[in-house]
């Protein structure tokens, strides 16, 4: 059953497109001949309504004066009513078939030919075969717009029926209204792909509409003069659309001026140009704009970038589960129960033993008098004494007790032993207390982690498309030639990520052009070799500050190793870490408590955890390593771009910050770290400016200078500007104080900070 016409603005519209389609297809030629039969053919592939399509097909001959051909193509009209008809249904239709049924409607216009004209048969037959070939480049040119527009690229034979198809509509145009009208669609056309498209893009369309004149006027010189204009003009648009404009009206002139390409030129030759180049100039630059993004995004590649944003969200979840399973760890370590014995529980437990294993079996009870109460009461009183003194005697041996009992060295020794089980059960219990409250820490800490990990990977990436075209020219442009770029995050997070040819950069240039584009300094922070020829390179946002270190050390007189050791650690792209260990005494002992305590919190603060649960487990862990293995420490942690640092003091003498406006003393009050599991840091935290000098000393060179005056006095003595010389200045000063001996370890760190 035929469905009735919907007739909507937009159907309207694409049934005005059909009938002049018609029209212009019926004027191939200078004689109207029935070549429009391939837009019916097309609109009974694509399903139109038939009874409407064919209608307009009629109509087009009688607007046309040609009611002649009315016969023959209605023979046609009711050859494909049938055929669509039949395939009303089919999902899958083939161009080819479609195209047969074209020769068979072309049968009928063979044989009655024109009733009013006598055309021979041999035009006729041509007529034929060129509309048959004609069905099959429309019907392909039409579904590649329909379904591919300007989003996708066009395959190879999609693109050749284009062409022709294009050239075709140029010609019929020309034939049909005048070919000054087309001069004018060909300016209008050439501006607005020129805005919209690279060269490559803009000249082929320069060519298809150059055929179309070159084909009317039959002379191939029209294809070379509008492929020349698009030239120009393509080249000037990046400078100004009206500079562009203007270039076609001058090129065509002395085109005709230069090589004589036109018989005459007259005003009246060069006004289509005006006109065309006129609409195109009203246009606005956002309208423009808008559609050229568009453009840009249909062929923006969009399935990497959502499988990165997809994989971050999906990263994040799992951190975000994994953080609630620390969390669950350290909860329960915080909530385990362990069997706890008081002292009074002790007490009473001792007693009760020391009756039962010695009284009870003593060999002596038939002649002790003591009661049960009285024997008790002074072994409570003799147990109290133990406690407190932590080992008994006999002469803290009550002197009832001692009066009648025969084995007091028995009852003693027995005492000290439980009373010396119950203090290794104490010891046991706190550090089974110690190591529960270390993981529970720990595993809280790592949740911690965890969670900032999902929630950076958790936020969507912001990819900017338009800085990434603007790069890529800017790139290629000064002789980088670069493959791929890829651009996300906002404001001080932003990355740039490339792919650029192994041998045609150089770092710096490429920095500084990355800077320039962005109006951002951006720092190369990552290079690797993909292929022999290619290397990927990610790139971010430079610091607001940098900092130059210098170290200058000195062993103690006799001893074959410092304990003093130091560390000038990356912690992250921001902020930066300077520290002095200074293990107590000298020598591999010191050395290594030094280190390995550096070496943990090194470790902590890479890995990302805050500083006051990296010191608190680093205190433990050396507390309870072994006896006398404490250090002192001196910690800075620096952001590079806010310039705030955080200065840690364990035990480690004073810190200096030297700048215009005098020297500041970084001081602490804290014991050194591992002598106490309970032991909180001194932290100072403040603000450095550019120039600034941070000098941290260990008790060495402090104790050379004997009192901070002493240091501060020779600092405003020399100039603070390189940090190497003044680590080394003030490690000589101190040396020459000491008579050239060196009495302890010492190491003198200085950084400076300075503005990028």
């Amino acid at each position: 059953m035929i469905k009735k016409a919907n007739i909507t603005y937009q159907s309207f519209l694409r049934y005005l497109l059909f009938f002049l389609l018609f029209l212009v297809f019926n004027c191939i030629e200078k004689q109207v001949y029935p070549y429009s039969t391939c837009i019916l053919v097309y609109c009974t592939y694509s399903s139109c309504n038939i009874i409407l399509s064919c209608l307009l097909y009629l109509l087009s001959f009688i607007v046309l004066g040609r009611v002649g051909l009315l016969g023959p193509c209605g023979i046609i009209c009711l050859f494909f009513l049938i055929v669509w008809l039949l395939h009303r249904k089919s999902k899958h239709k083939s161009e080819f078939l479609y195209s047969a049924y074209t020769t068979i409607a072309m049968i009928s216009f063979i044989i009655l030919g024109d009733n009013t004209d006598l055309i021979s048969l041999e035009r006729r037959i041509i007529v034929a075969v060129i509309t048959t070939l004609l069905s099959l480049l429309t019907i392909i040119a039409g579904r590649a717009l329909k379904q591919k527009g300007l989003k996708l690229k066009f395959s190879f034979e999609e693109f050749i029926s284009l062409v022709v198809v294009t050239s075709i509509f140029g010609l019929g145009i020309c034939n049909l209204i005048s070919p000054l009208l087309w001069k004018t669609v060909i300016a209008f056309t050439i501006l607005f792909v020129c805005y919209l498209f690279n060269f490559s893009v803009s000249s082929i369309v320069c060519a298809v509409l150059g055929l179309s004149l070159s084909l009317y006027y039959g002379n191939v010189h029209y294809l070379s003069i509008y492929l020349l204009i698009g030239l120009i003009a393509q080249m000037l648009m990046p400078i100004s659309k009206y500079f562009s404009s203007l270039s076609i009206m001058l090129t065509d002139c002395l085109s005709h001026i230069i090589f004589g390409i036109y018989q005459t030129y007259q005003i009246f030759d060069l006004l289509p140009l005006i006109i065309g180049s006129a609409f195109f100039c009203i246009l606005p630059k956002k309208f423009l704009q808008d559609f050229k993004d568009r453009i840009s995004l249909f062929k923006e590649k969009q399935l990497a970038r959502q499988s990165i944003n997809r994989n971050r969200l999906m990263l994040s979840n799992r951190l975000y589960e994994l953080s609630g399973v620390f969390t669950e760890i350290s909860s329960a370590f915080k909530n385990f129960n362990l069997n706890d014995m008081s002292e009074q529980d002790a007490k009473k437990n001792i007693c009760n033993q020391i009756i039962t294993n010695l009284c009870t079996n003593c060999t002596n009870k038939e002649n002790c008098h003591a009661t049960k109460r009285a024997k008790l009461d002074c072994i409570e009183k003799m147990i109290d004494i133990g406690f407190a003194k932590g080992r008994l005697s006999l002469i803290d041996m009550p002197k009832n007790l001692a009066e009648i009992c025969s084995k007091a060295s028995d009852v003693i020794y027995y005492s000290n032993r439980l009373i010396a089980d119950y203090r290794s059960y104490c010891l046991d219990k706190q550090n089974v207390l110690g190591g529960r409250e270390l993981l529970s820490e720990e595993a809280d800490g790592v949740a911690q982690i965890l969670r900032g990990l999902a929630l950076e990977e958790g936020t969507t990436l912001n990819f900017q498309r338009k800085t990434e075209a603007l790069l890529t020219e800017n790139l290629l442009k000064n002789g980088i030639l670069v493959t791929e770029v890829l651009i996300y995050g906002n404001g001080d997070d932003i990355k740039v990520s490339l792919i650029v040819s192994s041998t045609d950069y150089q770092i710096e240039k490429l920095q500084r052009l990355i800077s320039n584009t962005l109006a951002k300094p951006m720092t190369l922070c990552e290079k690797t070799n993909l292929t022999q020829d290619k290397c990927y390179m990610l790139l971010r946002k430079s610091c607001n500050y940098d900092a130059v270190f210098g170290i200058a050390q000195a062993t103690k007189d006799g001893s074959n190793s410092s304990g003093d050791t130091h560390s000038v650690i990356k912690i992250n792209e921001q902020k930066f870490l300077v520290a002095l260990s200074d293990g107590m005494g000298s020598g591999s002992k010191a050395e290594k408590v030094s280190a390995s305590a550096l070496s943990l919190i090194e470790s902590f603060y890479k890995a990302g955890l805050n500083s006051n649960l990296i010191l608190n487990t680093a205190n433990k862990l050396l507390s309870i390593n072994s006896d006398d293995t404490f250090t002192a420490l001196d910690i800075a942690v620096i952001d590079l771009n806010s310039c705030h640092a955080d200065f840690i003091k364990y035990g480690s003498p004073y810190g200096f910050l030297i700048s215009e406006n005098g020297i500041r003393i970084i001081e602490g009050n804290s014991l050194p770290l591992g002598i106490l599991q309970e032991l909180k840091p001194s932290i100072c935290k403040t603000s450095m400016e550019n120039e600034n000098m941070l000098l941290l000393v260990t008790d060495g060179i402090s104790d050379a200078f004997g009192e901070s005056s002493a240091i501060i006095d020779y600092l405003r003595s020399v100039p603070a500007l390189n940090p190497q010389s003044l680590a080394d200045g003030i490690l000589k000063k101190a040396l020459e104080l000491s008579d050239g001996k060196a009495n302890d370890d010492m190491t003198a760190l200085a950084v400076r900070i300075f503005k990028r």
